[in-house]
């Protein structure tokens, strides 16, 4: 983003492919490799300011002028996108693997290990994240995964679900 201090001070590209270059080049680098995170809250917060930090930059807003994230939002006609998109990846890639034959990657996206495990609250895995966005149970996910048409339609409400809900809550 840093980078590109000289698109965005160009005051002949509009502000529509000003987001367009930002969401081509600056989303994909900085979401590489998020098909295997596990977002926790702490990550989900950082994730909407890192995205409200772009837009502000898009716009040349400062922090100091203490303008809200709905407002700049509104100037851009555009909602919050980024953590949708990361959802929409890794919920994507997930069924692709289990889909697959290798064993392995399955186990390890599953979270599979032998041994006990350690006191206290489990924490929050990966599989958990793919349990609550889809809100389905281990068993329904993996007849859904199967059937990669369903499976789709399936990631498409989620992350519509999660859209709606994204936006009710800011």
């Amino acid at each position: 983003m840093q980078d590109l201090v000289n698109i965005w001070k160009d005051k002949t590209i509009t502000l529509q492919l000003k987001i367009k270059i930002m969401k081509t080049l600056v989303w994909t680098v900085m979401t590489y490799g998020a098909e295997g995170w596990t977002i926790k809250k702490k990550q989900e917060k950082k994730i909407n300011s890192t995205e409200m930090w772009f837009y502000r930059r898009l716009l040349r807003i400062s922090w100091r002028e203490r303008r809200t994230d709905q407002s700049i939002l509104e100037e851009l006609n555009e909602e919050r996108k980024l953590l949708n998109y990361i959802k929409k990846r890794k919920l994507t890639f997930f069924g692709h693997t289990c889909r697959s034959k290798c064993t392995l990657m399955k186990n390890i996206l599953q979270g599979r290990m032998e041994g006990k495990r350690q006191r206290g609250r489990p924490r929050i895995n990966y599989f958990d994240n793919i349990k609550s966005w889809t809100q389905m149970t281990t068993r329904e996910i993996y007849d859904v995964i199967l059937e990669r048409d369903v499976w789709r339609q399936m990631v498409h409400e989620a992350v519509r679900a999660a859209n709606v809900l994204g936006s009710d809550a800011g």
